[in-house]
């Protein structure tokens, strides 16, 4: 059976098309558009041009899909680019109407979870924390013995953190101060307790890849390498933020589509290492999309070996 999952992401939306069969999941087709959703919404409105742009990406995506997958085989959720507007329900209606798919909108907790639920087999350690840097949220899940033990969805992303207070495309001085201190408020606020020191840090999510194609190509590490030295963080920002030597350039080469959101993720990045004391992030190629096919589309519970 093949499968389709749409992502309704507030940076990106991306189409994966799955083979699944005997216990094993393999990702045949997998592609992006940047629309920046985000950047369409006004206090707390998604204004019709961003509905609009969601749409014609949407039915792109589904011209492709229906090519290898069944009608019914194509799912379509959202995250924070619907869960967090004062418009929701039109926008649902407005994307229904036009695409014939109904976004499934996922709460911060559903996010979180079904992004934990994608990584989890991949994960090698039993305790640590997942995060996920998106466009209008970050979600983060402590687990333990390979289980989710808390999850929460913060609503800080780098597309929104850049629209409220980014006037230019790289934060001056000033912005990133203010932006660092929204960051570090929003962090104060995840409580668990003595459990908040994890050293194994678990990226998932555009933000986290990008990340490291960065690392990769400035520290000359190889193709497979999939961690990331925190001190390598640190040195990264510091680069972009003064920029030193030809960063960006090097930004151009590996993920000119980051250029504005990097230095804002990577400053979210730097404040779950401060809270957490990690040394390493692991960075997954699997993440939500991968849950919600789990979760929602499979609706199963059995061991599936994703590739």
């Amino acid at each position: 059976m093949n499968c389709a999952v749409i992502d309704l992401g507030s940076n990106s939306i991306r189409l994966s098309i799955y083979k699944c069969e005997k216990k094993q999941i393999l990702k045949t087709f997998d592609e992006k558009e940047i629309a920046g959703l985000a950047g369409y919404v006004f206090d707390g409105v998604l204004q019709t041009a961003g509905i609009l742009k969601a749409c014609a990406v949407i039915n792109y995506f589904k011209e492709i899909a229906f090519r290898f997958v069944e009608p019914s085989n194509v799912r379509l959720f959202a995250t924070a680019s619907l869960r967090n507007i004062s418009n929701r329900d039109q926008a649902v209606n407005s994307i229904a109407e036009k695409t014939l798919l109904t976004p499934d909108v996922l709460e911060g907790a559903e996010e979180a979870a079904l992004g934990f639920s994608g990584i989890s087999h991949l994960i090698h350690g039993d305790s640590g924390v997942m995060i996920d840097i998106g466009g209008a949220s970050t979600e983060l899940v402590r687990f333990v013995n390979k289980k989710a033990a808390n999850l929460v969805s913060l609503p800080i992303g780098c597309l929104n953190l850049s629209a409220e207070y980014v006037n230019r495309i790289i934060p001056t001085e000033r912005e990133r101060k203010q932006i660092k201190a929204v960051i570090k408020d929003q962090f104060s606020k995840v409580d668990w307790g003595d459990s908040v020191k994890c050293p194994l840090l678990v990226g998932t999510g555009g933000t986290l890849r990008a990340t490291m194609k960065l690392s990769r190509a400035l520290f000359d590490l190889p193709a497979e390498e999939n961690s990331i030295k925190a001190g390598h963080v640190k040195e990264i920002a510091e680069l972009l933020y003064g920029n030193k030597g030809d960063i960006y350039h090097t930004v151009y080469r590996t993920i000119p589509e980051r250029l504005m959101t990097i230095p804002i993720g990577l400053a979210i990045l730097q404040q779950a290492i401060k809270k957490f004391g990690c040394k390493t992030i692991s960075v997954n190629k699997f993440g939500v999309r991968e849950g919600y096919l789990l979760g929602r589309v499979l609706q199963t519970n059995d061991e599936y070996v994703i590739n």
